[in-house]
């Protein structure tokens, strides 16, 4: 069955509990949990029992189905006698086992009170109930025997049952049923809550037509999974054919299915970046180096982590993602998300195999599932339309990658209903939603309405919200967020960007829509910086009470101070997405138990990457900021208008308040180091003479190219970005400085020396560099002669100095509009350019987007001799321009 492990980012079960942690316990307790019959069985053929963990002790109990008493799973309730198949008589060798089923007729009104219990498995049995042996509720062994398919002499041979899979707790329901190992009747499973929540999942076809579909619809390979007699379609990995011979098996016909595939994989990506979009959980590069696969987070939650998959997987490991892809090995929790989305990727062959540098992979693109073989058929015909509920359903250990699995969630559930028999005449109905996106089937916001939050919505997860093909006439956007409609599924065809409401679509657009993209849609200049955050209203700054380090502790606003705990370390996660954490704890800006109503408390807690952790930041246009939570679309403001001091913070809906307005008080540290030239501690050629530079003293004087000065001991304290200023005089043109560290090991780069007028005409010019903690030694050389130096300062900037860049964007600002062209491209030395814009300062960027250097152009030329090897963009501004070049360093 799917199994309970952290897998990947918000995609399964343990995953979004982990995210939950962000919350405070909701009041939700035991909840009525009713067992539909739609099959063609009578209720008394069918036998119930539910098994689990309770919350409170962690220890395995039973529930007694007729009369919902909660009950430790005891060996004394091993009293029914069971089958002794092949000789086997059960762990109590006496051929007894649990009595803990109850037929479906005798519990009352087919309804019972399901506890606040983890690992819960409520079993549906056809015909007689299941052999079940109880060790105990706890110590060692404990819990239960359940059925093994792959056992020649389990009990439970022949017996065809149904399960779903569950955990109550004070975070709320999360349920599903599940063909991860095998699928035996049709399943049906719904969930109510409060605020009207309610959403079904399950089977839409009766049991032969499934059986029958699933027979027309698979290859030769996967013909072996129906048992023609009992009707039972076994996941592949568990059938005969695709046995690889371990664990007492013998290899079966298809044991390799997808070694070639997976083969074809490992060779590539040996020699070319594997980089791809995983969803929530970011965009990840690497290779595989050995037989290991490294990948690098580039964006999301996981930035600059290194995610691991030791070797290749054979089949069955990624079949029922096992063994190296189930495996934790540095990043723990990483290494099992890369793990769970290469199980994803593999089964649903979207690994790309036959493209030269294919670039960036979109794994989460549904339209490009199971489109070549070697693929998953037998995962993939549970998402065939027709099937199942909206096309999703569990037909691997992490289908729940991409949002594919029936997983249903809700933190206040009210009641559960299962249908044994699925809903094959039925119709699932859907309620009217709403959210930071909210689209109308009809105009002025009329009709049936579904919510949209973040993420990418094709056809068919549109109609999981019931919004149906080419039926949307009005759409509301919140501040802060925009959509992005196409005209045809899968963000294809026309389309258009919409940022605020619009009450009725024109002829192009009304009725015209099958997919939809939700981005955030905020400033995106706020850079990765600190800041005090001052209420408009209030002018006072927004503070962690207390100064308190711990989760949940409270978020008011404060007399302005310097003390940590009113600086928050803003984080960029694109289009105006941010990260805030509180300084003084390293902690997150949180909504408290992802709360969308008006008044949810703001508090801080451990970073999750969820969310009612990210905000977007919408500028007033006047020097204030809207911080909008991504889970919500509502305001962070100061509770009730207040001025006073340890006011409450919260969320509440935009209407343009004061209270929701922030001033963005940047929160610098600087620590600069005074270098006075003349103190060099060795040197070549250098002479001194008296300054009349403000602060008097000696200057170093009649420097000749070739000459240098050295300083010992130059402390970096921590790693990122320096501002290095020269105070320097010059009576001539052409002189060139560049400064390094430990004698040129590190090149830190090269600068022109304006002519100042003077030889004691001072100017101070400067450019900044990314400098790794350490004590150095630092150097300046004359490149070209004729340059006063009087003193240097190296000074830590707070930001990390990160640019974002488009090499496809085209100068706008040269004669004629026409297009800049830098030469020669790869370049070793020198650089030229097609257009004179000597003079213009331009930042040099490498590939990830750090600022690796400031120089100003001399000769129409650049000096990129003092780059390391690789790919760089060069960004000009002019006339408040922006132009981004890209060029290769040999």
């Amino acid at each position: 069955m799917k199994k309970n492990k952290l897998r990947g980012f918000i995609t399964s079960l343990k995953t979004i509990l982990l995210l939950l942690i962000s919350s405070f316990i909701y009041g939700q307790g035991a909840i009525p949990f009713t067992i539909n019959n739609t099959s063609t069985f009578n209720d008394n053929e069918l036998y119930v029992a539910i098994v689990g963990i309770d919350n409170n002790s962690g220890n395995h109990v039973w529930v007694n189905a007729k009369t919902s008493q909660v009950l430790p799973m005891d060996a004394t309730y091993n009293t029914v006698t069971g089958p002794t198949i092949n000789g086997n008589k059960g762990p109590g060798l006496n051929s007894k086992y649990a009595n803990c089923f109850t037929k479906l007729s005798d519990i009352p009104n087919k309804t019972f009170t399901l506890p606040l219990i983890s690992g819960c498995r409520v079993f549906i049995a056809r015909g007689q109930q299941l052999y079940f042996y109880f060790f105990g509720a706890n110590g060692a062994p404990s819990g239960y025997t359940s059925p093994n398919p792959l056992n020649a002499s389990d009990p439970n041979q022949g017996i065809l049952y149904e399960i779903i899979e569950l955990t109550n707790n004070q975070y709320g329901f999360f349920g599903n049923p599940s063909r991860v190992d095998s699928y035996k009747y049709p399943m049906g499973l719904e969930l109510f809550g409060t605020n009207g929540y309610q959403k079904r999942v399950g089977e839409l076809k009766k049991h032969e037509d499934i059986v029958a579909a699933f027979k027309a619809n698979v290859p030769t390979e996967f013909q072996g999974c129906v048992n023609n007699t009992t009707g039972e379609i076994t996941a592949p990995s568990k059938t005969p054919a695709f046995a690889d011979g371990t664990n007492g098996t013998t290899a079966g016909a298809q044991a390799f299915y997808l070694k070639s595939y997976i083969n074809q994989i490992w060779e590539k990506y040996k020699n070319e970046d594997l980089i791809f979009y995983a969803g929530n959980a970011g965009v990840f590069k690497g290779r595989i180096i050995g037989e290991q696969l490294e990948v690098v987070g580039q964006s999301g939650g996981f930035t600059g982590r290194t995610g691991r998959v030791q070797s290749r997987p054979s089949t069955q490991e990624a079949l029922e993602g096992k063994g190296v892809l189930d495996r934790r090995l540095v990043d723990g929790d990483l290494d099992l998300v890369i793990q769970a989305q290469l199980t994803a990727a593999i089964n649903r062959h979207v690994i790309n195999v036959t493209t030269t540098n294919p670039g960036q992979q979109n794994w989460y693109d549904a339209s490009k599932f199971y489109q070549a073989n070697p693929t998953n058929h037998y995962s993939k015909f549970w998402h065939l339309p027709g099937i199942s509920v909206d096309n999703l359903s569990y037909g691997f250990a992490y289908d729940d990658v991409a949002d594919q699995s029936p997983s249903l969630h809700t933190s206040q559930p009210t009641k559960v209903v299962a249908t044994f028999g699925g809903y094959a005449s039925s119709t699932p109905s859907i309620p009217a939603t709403t959210d930071v996106v909210t689209a109308y089937n009809d105009c002025n916001y009329g009709g049936f309405s579904g919510g949209l939050t973040i993420g990418d919505y094709n056809l068919a997860r549109l109609k999981v919200l019931g919004l149906q093909e080419d039926a949307i006439s009005s759409l509301r956007v919140a501040k802060g967020f925009q959509a992005i409609l196409f005209q045809d599924d899968n963000f294809s065809g026309a389309s258009t960007n919409i940022s605020a409401d619009i009450s009725c679509f024109d002829a192009i657009w009304n009725d015209k829509v099958s997919s939809i993209r939700i981005l955030a849609n905020g400033a995106t200049n706020l850079g990765n910086t600190t800041y005090y955050l001052q209420s408009r209203n209030s002018e006072l700054n927004m503070e962690v009470t207390g100064l308190s380090k711990a989760d949940n502790a409270n978020i008011a606003q404060g007399t302005p101070t310097t003390a940590d705990n009113q600086k928050f370390i803003f984080t960029h996660l694109g289009n105006g997405l941010y990260k805030i954490i509180a300084k003084n704890s390293g902690l997150s800006l949180d909504v408290k138990a992802f709360d969308k109503a008006n008044g949810a408390n703001i508090e801080q807690y451990t970073y999750a990457g969820s969310s009612n952790q990210q905000f977007v930041l919408v500028s007033t246009g006047d020097g204030y900021y809207k911080i909008v939570a991504k889970h919500s679309g509502k305001l962070v403001e100061v509770a009730a208008f207040s001025t006073v001091n340890n006011a409450n913070i919260q969320q509440w809906e935009n209407v343009d308040q004061l209270s929701g307005q922030w001033k963005l008080v940047p929160a610098t540290t600087t620590v600069s180091t005074l270098i006075q030239a003349e103190d060099y501690s060795s040197m070549s050629g250098i002479q001194t003479e008296t300054t009349t530079d403000t602060g008097a003293g000696l200057n170093v004087a009649y420097t000749d190219t070739g000459d240098w000065m050295a300083y010992k001991n130059i402390n970096f304290a921590t790693s990122g970005f320096y501002l290095i200023e020269y105070r320097v005089a010059s009576a001539v043109n052409g002189a060139k400085i560049s400064s390094d560290l430990n004698a040129g090991s590190i090149v830190l780069g090269s600068l022109d020396i304006p002519n100042t007028g003077a030889w004691q005409n001072w100017q101070t010019i400067s450019h900044t560099v990314s400098v790794n903690a350490g004590t150095y030694n630092f150097g300046l050389f004359i490149k070209n002669s004729g340059v006063n130096i009087n003193w240097i300062k190296i000074t830590k900037t707070d930001s990390t100095a990160k640019l974002s860049v488009d090499s496809e964007i085209k100068i706008q600002n040269l004669q004629d509009d026409t297009t800049l062209i830098i030469y020669p491209n790869p370049v070793e030395n020198t650089l030229l350019f097609s257009k004179d814009i000597t003079g213009i300062t331009v930042n040099i960027v490498d590939s990830q987007g750090n600022l690796v250097t400031q120089q100003k152009i001399s000769s129409n030329s650049l000096d990129v001799s003092q780059l390391k090897g690789g790919i760089y963009f060069i960004v000009l501004e002019k006339e408040g321009v922006k132009t981004v070049k890209r060029f290769i360093k040999k």
